[in-house]
């Protein structure tokens, strides 16, 4: 029984403020230390010095995932690590915590782009992560526990890694179509850069635009009807820049039938979101 307490105190961390501050700094420095004398090793077998690059991305993904830990209490008390409206974290405290995690991922993503010889690819997904990183990082006012009280009610408001996560595999997607269309088409890639990261702060801002929609975004219905939104429009301004690219070869289909197919295809789509949103509507009446 005592080891499978330890097992929960150290490895799962139920309980963060029981625990001394040379165990905080062991829990992730030990795996550091083992980590680093690996990496260093290879260095010294394989003369590779982008080993160190792939080191700094590895300690600064530890720093920011043990930060929080080291100083739980300075966290707790300015943000209040355990919610009072659910069970686990506060949307605030996932906020930060997250944000701190993608400065070490970017790094790595760098690394990896470096080794495959492909910086350009890899500079664009790491770009991905810079406006869920900013948006986590500075939007705690926004991503918090108050967003999900309404009057008496707990609704879902706004969370930070729903929200985070949307974001980035957009970002990830649409920047992969920028990098497919640099030799093609430049710029065909720069407008498509501008509106994947047009729609990425869109999906990172949902506090502004549930001002002048008709439904309440921070209620799952609304919150559904928002991503789908997001996502048709995106999906038609993607299909009128970027044709059939899709993450395969440029084929941009400008016939008349073409044409026509799309405007049936997108306009019947356009008609069911509408429906869809009505339909929200009337349930949040309800």
């Amino acid at each position: 029984m005592k080891r499978d307490s330890k097992f929960f105190k150290y490895f799962i961390l139920t309980d963060p403020g029981s625990l001394s501050m040379k165990e905080r700094i062991g829990i992730i420095l030990i795996p550091l230390i083992f980590i680093t004398c690996l990496l260093l090793h290879m260095l010294i077998t394989s003369h590779e010095p982008l080993i160190l690059l792939w080191l700094l991305g590895i300690w600064v993904f530890f720093i920011g995932l043990d930060y929080p830990l080291i100083y739980f209490e300075e966290y707790d008390e300015k943000y209040g690590w355990y919610s009072k409206i659910r069970l686990g974290s506060t949307y605030q405290i996932m906020s930060k915590t997250l944000s701190y995690l993608i400065p070490g991922l970017i790094i790595n993503i760098l690394f990896v782009g470096l080794i495959l010889e492909n910086i350009t690819k890899a500079s664009l997904i790491a770009f991905a992560f810079v406006l869920p990183f900013l948006a986590l990082f500075f939007r705690t006012d926004v991503f918090n526990d108050d967003s999900s009280v309404e009057g008496e009610e707990i609704i879902l408001g706004y969370h930070p890694t729903i929200y985070g996560l949307l974001s980035l595999i957009l970002g990830i997607y649409g920047y992969l179509n920028v990098d497919k269309l640099l030799n093609s088409n430049f710029n065909l890639a720069i407008v498509l850069f501008i509106i994947t990261l047009m729609f990425q702060i869109l999906l990172l801002i949902p506090d502004q635009l549930n001002k002048v929609l008709f439904f309440e975004v921070r209620r799952k219905e609304g919150f559904l009807a928002y991503v789908c939104l997001m996502i048709l429009c995106y999906a038609l301004l993607f299909s009128i820049t970027a044709g059939r690219v899709f993450l395969s070869d440029v084929n941009l289909d400008l016939s008349f039938e073409g044409i026509a197919r799309k405007a049936i295809v997108w306009g019947t789509g356009i008609i069911i979101a509408i429906l869809y949103i009505r339909k929200i509507k009337d349930m949040n009446r309800k």
